[in-house]
């Protein structure tokens, strides 16, 4: 070992992992205290390799890594949870191939974010046993709220005055929920239902098991998707590529 190198262990959950060279993963990795981090599996796209079970994505792992000057080398892996449900079940295996997407676009490597962490683990312990029908758009949210990007939804982000029942829309360039006596510049702003606006409110409000019995149903899931949808597109500066797939699942299911 060189004096740039050391030897740790933590668990994961694999986001995603892309060819490198011949033999080898390059995976990018979620863990609870670094964050999002990247490192190579040796060797782990050899028919006979050890590790080839343990880094495919979804997979929550225990690793031994051994940092280096640019990235980190894999030196055990040992599954905790393959989540195999979740692998059998397309719509299932969609939602949350979508969730490992959105936490690697929404997240910089090496920035510890707990929340995120146990988030993930919770969403997809829920997704493979009995998942909430809002289960999707309360992960979404929660990872905008962990993300730094809470969004204010009692106060009216221009006049700072308490939002009142049904007079309100929701401006992207602000933040949250305007009144409809402020009319900002900026044309990045949404109608919102009242029913909508509890929803959202519920959502940063409560935790996974508090969710499991809401019912969102027609025009108010589409909102709810769009507003949603709208509010990580403009986070994210672009879309991520699964949500137009997952949109169109989640507007069509009664």
């Amino acid at each position: 070992m060189n004096a740039f190198q050391k030897i740790y262990k933590t668990q994961a959950i694999v986001l995603k992992h892309i060819p490198l060279g011949e033999a080898d993963y390059l995976l990018t990795l979620y863990t609870p205290d670094n964050g999002k981090i990247k490192a190579v599996a040796r060797g782990s796209r050899k028919m006979k390799s050890k590790l080839g079970g343990h880094v495919e994505p979804l997979m929550h792992t225990s690793f031994v890594l051994s940092t280096g000057r640019n990235l980190d080398v894999v030196s055990q892996a040992d599954v905790i949870d393959g989540f195999r449900s979740i692998r059998e079940d397309i719509q299932s295996l969609n939602v949350a191939l979508y969730m490992m997407e959105l936490v690697d676009k929404i997240t910089e490597e090496n920035q510890s974010n707990n929340n995120i962490y146990k988030l993930m683990l919770d969403c997809m312990h829920s997704l493979a046993k009995d998942p909430s029908p809002t289960l999707l758009q309360y992960f979404q949210l929660k990872t905008i709220e962990y993300s730094g990007f809470r969004p204010e939804l009692y106060n009216c982000v221009e006049c700072s005055n308490n939002i009142e029942a049904s007079k309100h829309r929701f401006s992207l360039d602000y933040g949250g929920v305007l009144c409809l006596n402020c009319k900002p510049s900026g044309m990045n702003i949404l109608p919102l239902s009242l029913a909508t606006l509890k929803v959202l409110r519920f959502f940063l409000t409560h935790d996974l098991s508090n969710i499991q019995k809401l019912r969102v149903y027609g025009d108010n899931l589409l909102e709810l998707n769009r507003i949603i949808k709208n509010i990580l597109d403009y986070i994210l500066d672009r879309e991520v590529k699964s949500s137009t797939f997952l949109s169109h699942i989640y507007e069509h299911i009664d």
